[in-house]
């Protein structure tokens, strides 16, 4: 048995004075205790389940665990699939669930800092991600577990992305089958695309989107040409850059062999960026609340185009979210960087209970094709159904609207969503494309870092503070950059950047050298 972090009494303090978060979204029920109308899905050709699941014996004891996803779920919802999946896992490996979706940050911190017991959570709405995690000390380390509970999931995992899961040489997550590399561009609607006869390179400039988001802005002067990805000014970014963790403190450039640690805020392609913005601010190309809007799908909207990650299927993945097909400009080829290889993905927080039992669902969700499919689908018939029966694709039931399910499918958010069968809309061969594009990332050559900012916190929490009043503004064009960029690499260097810098570079040397 391995020795798991104990919090102080503080915590356990605290643990005593919190209540247990409702399930899926705060509603009142969600117990899991076996009372929710029970539920089958038939997922034959959704893939195949492996036989080597990496369980420990049965001895009939059934152990509860409780699993926090993502994205909305309508609590009896939760508890359908819940219980549709527990028919198998008791039999399985002893286990039955109780499923809790659509927990925002502040509701995550809560149940963490308080020593809730929750057996699997996905971090993804957890600012910093898993660094933030591991520096709280909220997740159970995996390298035992995962050897004796988890070989199925090591057997699909590219080792490459399970190194980028490790901190100070130690496992804390397991890297989701999703995108583990990154490639940026613009989405735009098709709709309007389609109607001005508009050519979207494959791979295109910015050159090429200023001219697209001129043509647009001159046919529909009301529309907003380019909008935020998500509400404040969200924006995905569009450098080939490797942020280190957190941006500050960056390779400029994750294509060169240079493992020079850079002021992100100081390159000249950061400057020439929020000069271009501003420009196009200038021009009305911008929505003019960029900065400040609450809207997060504005190309569902009067938005035309934004920011984008892209990925095999990003366009039907648009889709689902905004109702509005979309055409895809990327800027920039694929590549690997640690926070986008080990981003999104599940830990075992410290406080779970049955941390051996977690981690054989845990596998599980990478290894049986019926069980993946539950968690990331629902219930065949009720959340999904077949188009045919060849059992190729799957779309929602009729009368159902898909964006207004009681079930959301957030896929890739699950531990392996390429069990699953595939969406209408996609190509029956998605999940070997996602392969290939992940393949193909090129690794950054800090690939796997991990950096500890616990020595210059106080620098860190200084440059937050100044980064929070220029950045979102200048790279929303909303301030002149010519006035306001020297001020803001000024007083970051006053807060203690360049100090941020040198300690991050050390710990980067010292990684390196420790892989040669």
């Amino acid at each position: 048995m391995m020795k798991f972090w104990r919090r102080s009494a503080a915590v356990a303090l605290a643990c005593l004075m919190t209540a247990t978060l409702a399930a899926c979204g705060g509603g009142n029920g969600g117990s899991g205790d076996g009372s929710a109308s029970s539920g089958s899905s038939d997922t034959a050709g959704a893939g195949e389940s492996t036989d080597d699941t990496g369980s420990a014996a049965n001895n009939g004891e059934i152990v509860k665990l409780v699993v926090w996803g993502v994205g909305t779920a309508d609590t009896d919802d939760c508890n359908e699939v819940a219980e549709a999946i527990s028919k198998i896992t008791r039999e399985k490996i002893g286990v039955e669930i109780e499923l809790v979706r659509g927990q925002d940050a502040e509701q995550i911190n809560l149940a963490l800092t308080s020593g809730e017991a929750i057996d699997l959570l996905n971090y993804n709405n957890v600012s910093g991600q898993l660094a933030t995690i591991v520096r709280n000390n909220y997740a159970a380390p995996l390298d035992d577990l995962v050897e004796k509970y988890g070989q199925g999931a090591l057997g699909v995992i590219n080792p490459v992305d399970l190194d980028a899961c490790r901190f100070g040489g130690v496992l804390y997550a397991l890297p989701d089958m999703k995108d583990t590399s990154h490639s940026a561009g613009f989405s735009m609607r098709k709709d309007i695309v389609d109607e001005l006869g508009i050519t979207v390179p494959e791979k295109g400039t910015y050159d090429d989107m200023y001219k697209i988001l001129t043509q647009v802005h001159e046919a529909y002067p009301d529309m907003y040409p380019l909008v935020p990805t998500w509400a404040g000014g969200g924006m995905q970014e569009s450098m080939p850059v490797d942020p280190l963790g957190d941006n500050m403190g960056v390779l400029e450039n994750a294509f060169s062999d240079s493992t020079e640690v850079v002021n992100y805020y100081a390159m000249d392609s950061y400057r020439e960026f929020c000069e271009m913005m501003y420009k196009w601010n200038q021009e009305g190309l911008i929505m003019p609340d960029a900065t400040t809007t609450t809207e997060n799908n504005l190309l569902a909207g009067n938005g035309f185009a934004m920011y984008e990650n892209w990925k095999p299927g990003k366009e039907l993945e648009n889709f689902k979210s905004t109702g509005k097909e979309v055409a895809f400009m990327k800027l920039i080829d694929p590549y690997k960087y640690t926070d986008c290889s080990n981003g999104n993905s599940f830990i075992i927080p410290y406080s779970s209970k049955n941390p051996e039992k977690a981690m054989e669902l845990w596998n599980l969700m990478y290894t049986d094709a019926e069980v993946s499919n539950l968690f990331i689908n629902g219930i065949e018939g009720k959340h999904w159904v077949y188009t045919d029966d060849s059992k190729t694709f799957i779309t929602t039931p009729e009368g159902v609207d898909p964006n207004a399910s009681g079930y959301s499918s957030v896929d890739w958010s699950w531990p392996n969503q390429q069990l699953t069968p595939v969406w209408e809309g996609a190509e029956a061969d998605l999940w070997d494309q996602l392969n290939k594009f992940n393949n193909e990332g090129t690794p950054s050559p800090a690939h796997g870092f991990s950096w500890d900012s616990s020595s210059v916190m106080n620098q860190v929490t200084a440059c937050n503070n100044v980064i929070s009043s220029y950045h979102t503004a200048l790279r929303w064009g909303a301030m002149d950059p010519a006035e306001n960029l020297p001020k803001f690499i000024e007083e970051l260097e006053a807060a203690g950047i360049n100090e941020i810098i040198a300690e991050k570079q050390k710990q980067l040397d010292e990684f390196l050298a420790s892989k040669q």
